[in-house]
């Protein structure tokens, strides 16, 4: 099999290279050889790829494998000594809402520590918080996913065992500010709505919109849309991205504004409302490609787009590579790219409009599937029908909710009539998602699988799909 696609597209090749080393790093044991091996290798295939300029791909791929390990191992943070009650800590991010109670996140003496506290309480905590931890059961991670996210101590306590102790405006003040923004932009698109909808309503217009999980959002909810395959619709990603760019060029179109600065302005208004999720970042990314790509070159090459943020965002913020939102992200957006177009010629006796949606939803949810059975031990089989049916209105729940949030800014009862409309639809898709996820066949729970076999997978799809392609 001839892979002229790799000699075509080497910025993609190294760049999966990169992303490689950096998931490897993860498998060996953390042992000081480990970086001293990588270095060299590093540097050996760096001679080698001037030495033999015939095979330079290959070398300059070992080249950029090793240097993703390497730097991933050492920018792994030290575990600190032992964490003894009471201490002090800074509340580092906004409280996470839990089944029993909520998760803090404190810093503590340069590290970090994240408290699950039992209480039938709402939290009252924000970001920049001094509290004092008087009791505190827990212990020292050495769990490497944990360690990226520099979180050392994993533990809990009870409500009564925290006390406030005062705020420090010195401390974590970009997220801070971001918390207050999301805090001003969320209470003025609520009174877009009338009072009896702003609980169950904004709950399923905000997750859709901007994947405010925060919203009161039930339990419930939550399980109909991962038995129906839908959770994705939570996540702010490629679709939210999309609405963006989609909304520069219109105004490029009727009002001649410049697309490109237009387009940052409202990344700028939308990416501080997700909380910096892996996914969001990913569609940033390639969207700012596609926008560059579609404005200067007229042409845009996806392989490398993926590839290349992938690189940039393991070497920017290693913890993102070990985070299920963006390896399921990724694993979308390969199967959209290389399997999509295989599975449209295959649908090609069906009309274009449902060969299209039917090709994204079935490729997507074959690279997710592995992912999927790894962290939740769950596969559902009514999703690819759930997303064919939810996408449409969906698509316009999301695309009025983020026009009506943008027009309450300047005035919430101007907003009103989309707000209203956006929350019918957003209540329409949950209703969707637990029709769907009511059949007890909907989900079935299968054995998780380990790391190794995830990737395991995923490469035989790759490679089942590869040739595929290569026999059309």
């Amino acid at each position: 099999m001839e892979m002229d696609w790799l000699v075509k597209r080497p910025l993609a090749v190294v760049s999966a290279a990169f992303v490689a080393g950096a998931l490897a790093e993860a498998g060996l044991p953390e042992e000081n050889f480990v970086p001293f091996v990588a270095l060299v290798l590093f540097a050996l295939s760096l001679l080698l790829s001037f030495a033999f300029p015939k095979s330079r791909l290959l070398w300059a791929s070992i080249c950029t494998f090793a240097l993703g390990l390497w730097l991933t191992r050492c920018r792994l943070p030290p575990i600190p000594n032992d964490l003894q009650p009471p201490f002090d800590g800074i509340i580092a991010s906004a409280p996470t809402l839990t089944k029993d109670g909520y998760r803090l996140l404190l810093q503590t003496n340069g590290a970090f520590a994240q408290v699950s506290v039992r209480t039938d309480e709402l939290p009252n905590w924000q970001i920049g918080d001094l509290v004092r931890v008087e009791k505190f059961w827990g212990r020292t991670t050495t769990w490497r996913k944990m360690r990226f996210q520099k979180v050392f101590w994993v533990g809990r306590t009870e409500h009564d065992a925290l006390r406030w102790l005062g705020n420090r405006s010195d401390a974590f003040a970009w997220r801070q500010r971001r918390e207050k923004w999301r805090l001003f932009v969320f209470e003025r698109w609520q009174q877009s709505l009338p009072m009896r909808e702003r609980t169950s309503t904004m709950a399923a217009l905000a997750s859709i919109v901007f994947g405010m999980r925060t919203a009161a959002i039930s339990e419930a909810d939550e399980i109909a849309f991962a038995r129906s395959g839908l959770a994705h619709l939570f996540v702010p990603s490629g679709s939210q991205v999309t609405l963006l760019m989609g909304l520069a060029w219109l105004a490029n179109r009727t009002l001649n504004l410049p697309p490109f600065p237009l387009l940052i302005l409202l990344l700028t208004f939308y990416l501080p409302l997700t909380r910096g999720e892996p996914s969001i970042f990913r569609a940033v990314l390639m969207g700012l490609y596609a926008f560059a790509g579609w404005q200067w070159f007229r042409d845009v090459d996806w392989q490398t787009s993926l590839w290349l943020s992938s690189a940039m965002i393991a070497a920017i913020e290693p913890a993102m590579i070990h985070d299920v939102g963006f390896q399921l992200s990724y694993a979308a957006t390969f199967g959209l790219i290389y399997a999509a177009p295989l599975l449209m010629r295959w649908l090609s006796w069906l009309p274009e409009w449902l060969s299209f949606s039917l090709a994204a939803t079935l490729s997507a949810q074959l690279f997710l599937t592995p992912v999927l059975v790894h962290y939740f031990g769950r596969v559902s089989i009514i999703a690819p029908i759930a997303n064919l049916c939810a996408v449409v209105p969906a698509s316009f729940a999301l695309t009025l909710g983020f026009v009506s949030a943008l027009i309450s800014l300047i005035s919430p009862s101007l907003a009103m009539p989309l707000s209203f409309a956006a929350g019918e639809l957003a209540k329409f898709v949950v209703k969707m998602a637990h029709w769907f996820s009511s059949p007890h066949w909907a989900s079935i729970n299968v054995s998780q699988i380990s790391g190794a076999q995830t990737l395991l997978a995923l490469a035989v799809l790759t490679v089942f799909v590869a040739w595929l392609k290569q026999g059309k």
